[in-house]
């Protein structure tokens, strides 16, 4: 029988083909805040077709609303998983509207959902800063 050559792995972008566990990491927390826009979305729906919503206009806007965010913010994780220098910047842009809605929660009425949207912002900050993410992107 002939000897097959081995595959050799397809280099990603960013260089080397193993991609860091930290940038997988914050783009599983990026992919997770769009799983939790869809989730937020949903409630809205329900609150709509259970409760008698007092504007449902409105309700069915901002349900639309967030699944449109849902949908960029899962683009941006799919960027960063793939290395893609564009992915950064509406990621970081995300995580400041993220803890500007979260931090109001947190010390007023609704410290769970608060802690819902701030800690996964600060995690995917830090994590966006961190060398071995970031300089995975900038190349």
């Amino acid at each position: 029988m002939p000897d097959r050559p081995e595959p050799r792995p397809t280099p990603q972008r960013g260089g080397g083909s193993a991609r860091p566990p930290l940038l997988t990491a914050v783009a599983a927390l990026v992919a997770l805040e769009a799983v939790l826009l869809v989730g937020g979305a949903a409630y809205l729906v329900h609150g709509l077709l259970v409760e008698d919503a007092a504007a449902p206009v409105a309700a069915v806007a901002l349900a639309a609303t967030a699944l449109v965010f849902a949908v960029a913010v899962a683009f941006c994780a799919r960027g960063l998983l793939q290395r893609a220098g564009w992915a950064r910047s509406p990621v970081l842009v995300w995580q400041v509207l993220q803890l500007a809605a979260g931090w109001p929660a947190v010390t007023g009425g609704s410290p769970w959902l608060g802690v819902l949207l701030v800690v996964p912002a600060v995690l995917v900050l830090v994590g966006l800063f961190l060398p071995a993410v970031s300089g995975q992107l900038s190349r």
